[in-house]
């Protein structure tokens, strides 16, 4: 009935949806998790190979979209990670990476976005099945909102201690103050603008699969 979604996988699948406009996965300036790392700076990776992740198809696509648009360039994409000249890593791979320090150059996407357009990078999403807008589901739906927008201020106003909570049953080994630097940069507010930079984000990938990019 409501789940989150990664913004790309909506994008495939619309006619079976609906956006919750009452939150989303965000960031206005970085988001820390979605980097890219890179021998080289991004305007010279033309010809070099790019290990991309399985792991988030809305973090490759905008990859190769401020590859192909925004830096102009044609780099080679590989699945596979050795001997690569630059590596898009995602969550905690990503922020233990920055940590290592084992590249010259490391790039987060969600900036590069905020630099090109001037709007937050929306990466996931709420969405609703569209049977659950109609009959006796409506109101079980709404309390179901109204409880998860409840749990996202709680998270909001106590950060730490929900963190604390949440290693407690899924530990991830990061420094804690690496943790709460990473969920401080979150925002899930789902305003006009991060609606436009969706949108946007949408049809610059429909053209971009039009023109072989992606």
């Amino acid at each position: 009935m409501l789940s989150p979604s990664s913004s790309i996988e909506y994008a495939k699948n619309q006619k079976n949806y609906v956006i919750c406009n009452r939150f989303c996965t965000s960031s206005t300036l970085e988001i820390r998790s979605v980097k890219l790392f890179s021998k080289h700076k991004w305007e010279n990776l033309s010809d070099k190979a790019i290990f991309i992740t399985e792991q988030s198809d809305t973090s490759v696509s905008l990859l190769k979209l401020l590859s192909s648009l925004y830096f102009k360039v044609k780099p080679v994409w590989t699945d596979n990670a050795a001997g690569c000249d630059a590596k898009l890593l995602i969550g905690d791979n990503a922020l233990r990476e920055s940590i290592a320090g084992h590249w010259e150059y490391s790039y987060d996407l969600a900036s590069v976005w905020q630099e090109w357009q001037n709007l937050p990078f929306v990466f996931a999403i709420w969405i609703i099945r569209k049977e659950a807008l109609g009959g006796g589901l409506l109101p079980l739906l709404e309390n179901y909102l109204n409880e998860t927008e409840m749990s996202i201020k709680d998270f909001k106003e106590n950060r730490q201690k929900c963190l604390q909570k949440w290693e407690k049953h899924y530990p991830h080994g990061l420094p804690q103050n690496l943790a709460c630097d990473y969920y401080n940069a979150i925002d899930y507010s789902f305003t006009s603008q991060h609606e436009k930079s969706l949108k946007l984000f949408f049809e610059l990938c429909e053209v971009s699969a039009e023109l072989n990019f992606l």
